[in-house]
């Protein structure tokens, strides 16, 4: 069974160039793959579902409930820029929604699947601050807010956190950032999983360990805002691939 992943594409709207080539890689590469994996931030700001969102992107979901309708199995794993999906996406787009973490068969490798948010463990603050924005409490004191304000929002917040990532953290700590992560997935190891696959760092990754004599394999998906990476798996093994990104 053949099957593709995807992750940290950022999407903030649905006429971009880069928006349009995501399109047709969904409706061109994503579709030639029985099973379509999301892992997470999709979308930069969709902090529960809106009719402005729902509106913003519909471009991007219609092919989402395309792929659906064809047969395809579209599971979407929420991030941290993208969560509270709803059942807009399960029941009108026809994608199965997962909160947290998905544990799948391919193959004869038993794969653990998360965005990644959740892999560095010192990040406690972060821990907390992601379980109140999925509070129910919260969303129903922001009702009165105009959604495109709590979107224009997040939208600079994202921007403020992804250049502080570039400038501060990743350029004199990619390689620390890659150990927490693959420490993390030996973890998940010794749970029984062949293989784990995570995105969110926006670094791509591929490493194989021993555990107990068995080959485990971590795996990161990168990111479509540098390195514009995903996964494909073609029955038997899993292949990183670069998506070449020009103009349409």
């Amino acid at each position: 069974m053949s099957a593709i992943f995807l992750s940290d594409v950022h999407l903030q709207d649905a006429t971009s160039v880069k928006t349009r080539l995501v399109i047709r890689f969904l409706q061109e590469v994503a579709s030639q793959f029985k099973k379509i994996y999301i892992l997470g931030d999709l979308f930069d700001v969709w902090p529960g579902t809106t009719p402005y969102l729902i509106e913003r992107f519909k471009p991007v979901t219609d092919v989402l409930r395309s792929l659906s309708r064809q047969g395809h199995e579209v599971h979407y794993i929420e991030g941290n820029h993208d969560f509270r999906l709803g059942s807009y996406f399960s029941d009108e787009l026809g994608v199965q929604v997962h909160t947290d973490e998905l544990s799948i068969t391919l193959g004869d490798k038993k794969v653990y699947l998360a965005h990644g948010d959740l892999g560095n463990p010192s990040e406690r603050g972060y821990r907390l601050l992601r379980s109140l924005l999925r509070q129910d409490l919260l969303h129903l004191a922001l009702r009165p807010v105009p959604p495109k304000w709590i979107f224009d929002l997040g939208v600079r917040t994202s921007g403020a956190s992804r250049r502080y990532q570039e400038t501060k953290e990743y350029p004199q700590g990619a390689t620390r950032i890659r150990q927490i992560y693959r420490a993390s997935a030996e973890k998940i190891f010794y749970q029984g999983y062949d293989v784990v696959v995570m995105g969110h760092t926006h670094l791509p990754d591929d490493v194989t360990t021993l555990i107990n004599g068995r080959k485990c394999r971590y795996i990161n998906t990168g990111d479509w805002v540098q390195n514009f990476t995903y996964l494909e798996f073609d029955g038997s093994d899993f292949y990183t691939k670069s998506h070449p990104m020009t103009d349409l």
